[in-house]
C-alpha cells in the first residue's frame, strides 16, 4: 500500500526517519514475513524508489509496536532487488510519497526467498505513523497530512513512456494472465 503522491514534497526537517505504531492483528507470526517501508524522493512515478526493512514483536490484542524506520537504512531498489553502489536516501529535497510493503523475499540484491514464509491473509494496523528525531526531547513530530494528487492528476504527472508501456503490459501481465 501507498499514498497517492503528494502535492508538494513533504519537508522532514530534522528528521533521523519514520516510527508507526503497529500491530498484526492476523496471527501472531509478523518474522515470518518481511515488512518494508518504502518512499520517493522524486515526484515522478519513476524507478526512484527507496525501501527499508523493518521488523516488530508480536503483540497482545490491545498492544501496539512502536517501530522506527531510519533514513540511513533507505535503499535504491528495483522491484525486490537492492541495487549496489546506489546513492544514499537525500531528504533534503522532501518526501513525494511513503507507502508499505509484505514480501517474502529478503533485502538485499539477490530475490532470495524467505525459509519459513507465511502465505496467505494478514491484517496489518497502523495506529499512527510520523517522523522521528533522536536528538529531540519529544521524540515524535507531529505534521500536517499532506495533501495528494488525485489518481487523474497523478496518472497526468507520468512520463510519456508509463503511459505507453503500462496498458501494454496489463496485456500480459495481468491477475487474469
Amino acid at each position: 500500500m501507498r499514498t497517492l503522491p503528494f502535492q508538494d514534497p513533504l519537508a522532514v526537517g530534522d528528521a533521523d526517519g519514520f516510527y508507526m505504531e503497529c500491530r498484526l492483528a492476523s496471527d501472531n507470526e509478523p518474522e515470518r514475513r518481511v515488512w518494508k517501508m518504502t518512499t520517493r524522493v522524486e515526484s515522478s512515478r519513476g524507478e526512484v524508489l527507496y525501501q527499508a526493512p523493518f521488523s516488530f514483536q508480536a503483540t497482545g490484542e490491545d498492544e501496539w509496536s512502536r517501530v522506527k524506520v531510519p533514513f540511513e537504512s533507505f535503499r535504491l531498489v528495483r522491484g525486490p532487488r537492492m541495487i549496489a553502489d546506489a546513492p544514499p536516501l537525500n531528504v533534503t529535497g522532501g518526501l513525494f510519497q511513503v507507502g508499505m510493503t509484505m514480501s517474502k523475499f529478503a533485502f538485499g540484491q539477490n530475490t532470495t526467498e524467505i525459509e519459513n514464509f507465511r502465505p496467505g491473509f494478514f491484517e496489518l494496523q497502523l495506529k499512527s505513523i510520523g517522523l522521528y528525531n533522536d536528538e529531540a526531547k519529544n521524540a515524535m513530530e507531529t505534521l500536517p497530512s499532506p495533501q495528494v494528487l488525485s489518481k487523474e492528476e497523478a496518472m497526468r504527472k507520468r512520463s510519456i513512456l508509463l503511459k505507453i508501456l503500462l496498458p501494454l503490459s496489463k496485456l500480459f501481465f495481468s491477475e487474469d494472465r
